[in-house]
């Protein structure tokens, strides 16, 4: 199994570095002047920029999950097991009628339902 966590933190210190520019974006462009919108604009840039590698980051870190899951594939070559429909002794019924039911002790009827237990009518 690889080692997720360093393209994990790749994709985190990418989506930190977005989130940073588009905060000095932010910062220039609510200054209100033209001076600050030309710096904003000019920023834009870099904004693209960080997307960019972000979503690289995040692109190569699922490519790495990917890589990292079981193969399905051989689910198709394993043969099922059949379950036995035998009773074993001192195991109960899966189905029962309601009279055995209610011949139960309120015990023995709890046990029987948090078991997987259904009655029948």
């Amino acid at each position: 199994m690889l080692d997720l966590k360093p393209y994990f933190d790749a994709v985190n210190a990418a989506e930190a570095e977005v989130q940073r520019v588009a905060s000095e974006l932010d910062a220039f462009f609510r200054e209100g002047t033209d001076d600050g919108r030309a710096k904003a604009i000019e920023m834009r840039s870099l904004l693209d920029d960080a997307q960019q590698k972000h979503a690289e980051a995040v692109s190569l870190y699922e490519a790495m999950q990917m890589t990292n899951r079981p193969n399905d594939v051989a689910k198709n070559f394993v043969p099922i097991a059949n379950p036995s429909t035998e009773q074993t002794e001192g195991s109960q019924p899966t189905v029962i009628k309601r009279q055995e039911y209610e011949r139960m002790t309120l015990t023995d009827r709890a046990r029987y339902i948090r078991s997987g237990g259904t009655l029948e009518d």
